[in-house]
C-alpha cells in the first residue's frame, strides 16, 4: 500500500466518523422555547503534551498511556510498509476505563509525525497490529492493551497525537524529546 493509499483510507474513515457526529449531533439537539433547535453541549475533557512512557487521566477517569516506540519487524502480509521510506517502529497502548461508563478503544485516532513528515501507519493482522484498538467495550475500570505499527523517517524523532474519541477529548501528545 503507498502512503496515498493509507491517506485516503485515514481520509475515508474520518469522513464516515464526522458524517456519523453530524448525524448524531443532529439527533442529540434540544428544542428552545421559540421552536429552532439547539445542539445539546458535549462535555470536552483536555487533554495535555506529555513523554513516552508517561500516563495521563483525563477529569472523566479515562487513562492512556503509549510506550516509546521499539522497532517493529513487519511481516510479509503487512499494508503500509512497501513504498514507505523509513524505518517501522511499534507502540504499546494502554488504556484504563475509569470512567462511569462504557469505552470503546476503537474509536482511537492516532497521527503520528516524524522528522517533520506524517508517518505511514502500518496495518499487520498476522503480528497483532491493526489501525486502532480493539471494538469490545471496556466496562467501568477495564484495562486493554493494544499495538499500533508506523513507518517513521528518525525513530528518534517520534511525536504522536492519539485521541481517544470522535468527541469529547482533547488530543493528548506524546514526545520523544
Amino acid at each position: 500500500m503507498t502512503r496515498s493509499t493509507a491517506t485516503r483510507r485515514r481520509t475515508i474513515v474520518v469522513s464516515a466518523a464526522a458524517a456519523a457526529l453530524l448525524v448524531a449531533a443532529g439527533c442529540t439537539s434540544t428544542a428552545s422555547a421559540g421552536g429552532a433547535a439547539t445542539p445539546a453541549e458535549i462535555a470536552t475533557y483536555a487533554g495535555t503534551q506529555t513523554a513516552f512512557g508517561q500516563s495521563f487521566t483525563y477529569a472523566n477517569g479515562l487513562v492512556v498511556e503509549v510506550r516509546k516506540p521499539a522497532a517493529f519487524a513487519p511481516s510479509a502480509y503487512a499494508d503500509g510498509v512497501e513504498g514507505s521510506e523509513g524505518e517501522p517502529v511499534r507502540v504499546r497502548v494502554n488504556i484504563i476505563n475509569g470512567t462511569s461508563g462504557e469505552f470503546v478503544p476503537d474509536t482511537v485516532g492516532v497521527i503520528v509525525v516524524s522528522g517533520g513528515e506524517e508517518a505511514v501507519q502500518i496495518l499487520d493482522p498476522g503480528t497483532g497490529v491493526d489501525l486502532t484498538g480493539p471494538a469490545q467495550p471496556l466496562d467501568r475500570s477495564g484495562v486493554v492493551a493494544f499495538d499500533l505499527a508506523f513507518v517513521v523517517l528518525d525513530p528518534q524523532d517520534v511525536t504522536l497525537t492519539l485521541t481517544p474519541s470522535l468527541v469529547g477529548y482533547d488530543p493528548l501528545v506524546f514526545t520523544t524529546a
